[in-house]
């Protein structure tokens, strides 16, 4: 009898072993601990992937534990992780998550104490965050209707007398409950689109959807290696070819149907076997899958360039690189995984030049000559500093197209690209540093920022965003995220003891041509106003740039110090 409980005991260990990861059911009180953990650490919080793994597990909480007791808390908490994430990374796409995600538990707890709350602090993103009084007016409105007793009706009726009462009768509310994850048979997302190409290094099949999938991946090895998705509760759009031929080498063609009532089976049919990443895209929603491999016929010419063995001896080798490649698309070029993990090679891009003189301060200063000046300055702080490669896009005035600089980029093999720019405004008044990752935005600055960066109007920055959505799937957005912040808090700080009225205008994010297509981190740096008398006649001081060098060699050194805590995409 003595041994029957260390039996047991031993049997219910064996038990536990052996149930997969992710069935066990997720506790809320390590959840609100983990929560806290990392609200109270700085140093986490400037990880964007701590946050979204806390996501998931408050997702997997809200799904599987409808019942528990603390399912209110769970979903606000889930608003809070949202909304915390969206003040670490300043990303509107962000806000708006942490926006759908209070207006859910709201909907959903009509009656709970945290609704006042969750209604109290959507109302201020859309404020604060969002830029946008009409919805906060209305999201505080809410509030006193819905939740009269609520302790935060005092608050929002403070602000309701604040701001500025609406010109429109009804709410206007433009932002929507987050759908619940899961989907029922009859509204199951479609997969409406399958489309393809070839890279120098991969293949990418893209598989276009209606609505979030749940999706499990399977790979046959052997003679005829294949791998497969079961997309679970999908429909196939009706104009979908059940088979799409490819032939180049690598893949031999993609089979879609539907394999049973709970599932639709997209089948890659490959000649060889192959290493394969799997990402999911949102808005679209998208499955985007890369097949690793040189595939025997791509769409660029078979032929290596001449150049490809010629080691860039310059800083202006981006006429060695790039020779005869004006006239084609850029090569996706994407840098093999290595063992030692880190930055080595740095592309710093001075913006404009050339006939483009970007702009013009109030006393004719160009800003082609000031960033010109400050990329060679950041060059030789980074190699001193960090010990690392830097290589220029321009070392002299010349003009490059926009394009062309992430090419380059990418061709080098470039680990981060870092691109150089002095902002400007109409009236002048406005002033200081900012810094920008590639990314879709809704914001009227950024999006005026862009077109003047890139060079266009304001119409054809929207149009951008079709692009933006396919060439984003191969984008560091996060690291670029990440890198930004680091950047963005350096530079001001760097700043701030040596000049009065330095502004911080923070990390934004904004759909830049010079950051399009780019395989590594890349950020835009806007080191001050040219437009404005005191900031014009900075930039053209050596001091100034050093003190612009040295903040943005700070922010890398503490980017690459937490790469190896950050996983990599």
């Amino acid at each position: 009898m003595k041994l029957k409980f260390p039996l047991l005991l031993m049997l219910f260990l064996v038990f536990l072993i052996a149930i997969p990861s992710g069935v066990l059911a997720e506790d809320f009180t390590a959840l609100r601990h983990d929560y806290q953990q990392l609200v109270k650490s700085s140093q986490l919080q400037r990880q964007r992937t701590n946050w979204e793994k806390l996501i998931v597990r408050f997702d997997r909480f809200t799904l599987q534990q409808t019942r528990d007791k603390n399912i209110e808390k769970a979903f606000f908490l889930l608003a809070r992780t949202w909304d915390g994430l969206s003040k670490a990374s300043g990303s509107r796409r962000d806000a708006e998550e942490a926006v759908n995600h209070y207006l859910d538990m709201a909907e959903r707890f009509p009656h709970s104490r945290l609704t006042d709350d969750a209604l109290f602090l959507a109302a201020q993103i859309a404020e604060q965050q969002l830029n946008d009084k009409v919805v906060a007016y209305n999201f505080y409105l809410q509030l006193i209707k819905q939740v009269p007793d609520g302790d935060m009706v005092g608050e929002a009726q403070k602000n309701l007398d604040r701001l500025p009462v609406p010109a429109e009768k009804k709410p206007a509310i433009v932002y929507q409950p987050k759908q619940p994850s899961y989907q029922t048979v009859g509204d199951a997302p479609r997969l409406v689109k399958i489309r393809y190409w070839s890279g120098p290094a991969y293949t990418r099949i893209v598989l276009d959807l209606t609505a979030p999938v749940v999706m499990k991946p399977h790979y046959l090895k052997g003679e005829n290696p294949r791998l497969y998705f079961d997309l679970l509760y999908t429909k196939l759009g009706a104009d979908l070819p059940a088979i799409i031929p490819i032939r180049n080498g690598l893949v031999k063609q993609v089979r879609s149907s539907r394999f049973d009532e709970q599932r639709t089976r997209v089948v890659i049919d490959l000649n060889r076997v192959a290493e394969y990443k799997l990402t999911a895209l949102e808005n679209p929603q998208r499955l985007v899958i890369d097949i690793k491999g040189q595939p025997l016929q791509v769409g660029l010419s078979s032929e290596p360039p001449k150049n490809k063995a010629v080691v860039p001896a310059a800083d202006d080798s981006i006429a060695l690189i790039l020779s005869n490649s004006s006239d084609r698309q850029p090569a996706l070029h994407v840098p093999q995984q290595m063992h030692d993990e880190g930055i080595h090679l740095i592309v710093v891009d001075a913006g404009h030049g050339g006939k483009d003189p970007g702009a013009i301060g109030p006393h004719k200063i160009y800003e082609k000559n000031v960033v010109l000046k400050m990329a060679h300055t950041l060059a030789k702080a980074l190699r001193q500093q960090m010990g690392v490669k830097v290589l220029l896009t321009r070392s002299d005035d010349r003009y490059l197209q926009l394009r062309e600089r992430t090419e380059y980029a990418n061709q080098v093999g470039a680990d981060l690209f870092i691109s150089l720019h002095a902002n400007a405004t109409k009236n002048g008044k406005a002033y200081g540093v900012e810094t920008y990752f590639l990314n879709l935005s809704k914001n009227n600055q950024a999006a005026e920022v862009a077109a003047r960066e890139n060079g266009t109007t304001l119409q054809e920055v929207g149009n951008l965003e079709g692009i933006l959505f396919d060439l984003m799937a191969n984008a560091k957005i996060n690291e670029s995220s990440r890198l930004a912040a680091e950047v963005q808090q350096a530079l001001v700080a760097g700043l701030r003891p040596h000049y009065s009225r330095v502004r911080d205008l923070g990390v934004k994010q904004g759909p830049f041509h010079v950051l399009l297509g780019a395989t590594m981190p890349s950020i835009l740096i806007e080191s001050g106003f040219i437009s404005n008398y005191r900031e014009e006649k900075r930039l053209t001081s050596a001091n100034y740039r050093k003190r612009v060098a040295a903040g943005i060699v700070k922010g890398v050194k503490k980017y690459a110090a937490t790469l190896d805590q950050v996983a990599k995409q």
